[in-house]
């Protein structure tokens, strides 16, 4: 009886190693983007980089020390931000998804750093943390799948704050309204 459970015992181990060895499980292709999932992103990362546009104006806030704007423009324009960064975050890859959330993170750092030097007045301060931000910012807009990237646009009009009005000038002398022409009864009345 002994020699019957030892050699059943080599013939089950036997058995489990050839099925373990001999299984070949499939092999699972790594994750990729699906088409649907690239659209998906190239709309958040479109939102983001229309944000990223407008970083120039920003900096222009922070050359003239005008604090009212520097806080108005991180609550404004760029105070959707998270909510963009994480809506983008939802239809990455779980690798990406974790630099994303953690250059977001990195982010709202470096906009509590403009918001706190709009505050204190501090230009220096302000210089520093729109660097910061401005570095953050690209990277996550680099981790963002190639295809679905934003590309620059070539803009062959200039934009409304471009455009400025020409200054009419003429040889005639300026035109005044006759007095007779001026209403002096009030146009209201009670």
């Amino acid at each position: 009886m002994k020699w019957y459970r030892s050699l059943m015992a080599i013939v089950l181990v036997a058995i489990a190693t050839l099925s373990v060895s001999c299984g070949g499980g499939t092999v699972k292709a790594p994750p990729t983007y699906t088409p649907e999932k690239i659209s998906q992103i190239q709309i958040y990362a479109g939102r983001l980089a229309q944000s990223q546009e407008r970083l120039p104006e920003l900096l222009s806030y922070i050359d003239k020390k005008n604090w009212a704007n520097i806080d108005n423009f991180i609550h404004g324009p760029l105070g959707e931000f998270r909510t963009q960064v994480l809506r983008l975050s939802g239809q990455l890859l779980d690798a990406d998804k974790k630099k994303v959330v953690a250059l977001a993170e990195d982010i709202a750092v470096d906009l509590q750093g403009l918001s706190v030097a709009a505050e204190e007045f501090n230009q220096a301060q302000a210089y520093s943390s729109y660097d910061a931000f401005e570095s953050d910012f690209a990277a996550l807009l680099n981790v963002v799948p190639e295809a679905a990237r934003p590309q620059p646009k070539q803009v062959d009009t200039p934009s409304v704050y471009e455009m400025t009005t020409p200054i009419m000038e003429s040889d005639e002398p300026e035109v005044r309204p006759d007095a007779e022409d001026l209403v002096r009864t009030p146009v209201l009345t009670e």
